[in-house]
């Protein structure tokens, strides 16, 4: 657990690339971001959750070396300064902005992860940041209040996929998909990459060891 405050870096500074506008970066802000950068890479050019994963565990690194308003480690991401250093990475990637802005969608979610596992409830309070995945599963209780959605594992793993492609199937022919607005359908999008990211994963444990 992160229990005090990211002291912030006292080294030289410098710039990342040709960053522009953007504003000069600590020696260990600079190495973040040439990290994520590659990383952001990664993940869009092979799909890559694992690299999804790990430039969210660097984004989380990174809103450490920043500060808030309220002068802690900017974990809420507030700050101008740090959302600068978020631009410049994903422009050192390379990538374009389409897939810059789907990818930035999938990571979100990941952070998320990253600083519930982090970060304790009352940090994440003092942040105004929800201890509860919203992309959980939800449900209603009898008395109408949301509940976490608890459902017993089918017996087996190939019960548990022909599920899975009973879903995906009927999907996508559904009439709602057509009236999402953009930033839901890009939300869905995110989802839909990384779970098929997950699926081939699988594939690839299921294939037969050689020789």
């Amino acid at each position: 657990m992160v229990t005090g405050r990211v002291r912030m870096e006292g080294s030289p500074r410098e710039r990342v690339g040709d960053m522009g506008a953007h504003p000069d970066l600590t020696t260990r802000q600079a190495a973040l971001v040439r990290t994520g950068a590659d990383l952001a890479k990664t993940a869009v050019l092979r799909n890559s959750l694992d690299a999804k994963q790990e430039l969210a565990r660097v984004l989380f690194e990174l809103r450490g070396t920043f500060q808030d308003e309220k002068g802690r480690p900017d974990y809420a991401a507030k700050s101008q300064a740090y959302r600068s250093a978020v631009a410049a990475l994903y422009e050192a990637s390379g990538l374009s902005r389409e897939d810059s802005k789907r990818l930035q969608g999938s990571v979100r979610h990941q952070v998320g992860i990253v600083l519930r596992r982090e970060l304790s409830t009352e940090q994440l309070a003092e942040y105004d940041l929800s201890p509860q995945d919203r992309n959980a599963p939800r449900r209603k209780s009898a008395s109408g209040a949301d509940v976490d959605q608890v459902t017993s594992a089918p017996a087996s793993l190939p019960d548990q996929v022909a599920q899975l492609h009973a879903l995906a199937t009927a999907l996508v022919d559904s009439p709602e998909a057509s009236t999402l607005d953009a930033d839901t359908a890009e939300k869905v999008r995110a989802v839909l990459a990384d779970t098929a990211a997950a699926c081939s994963r699988l594939r690839t444990r299921l294939e037969p060891e050689g020789p």
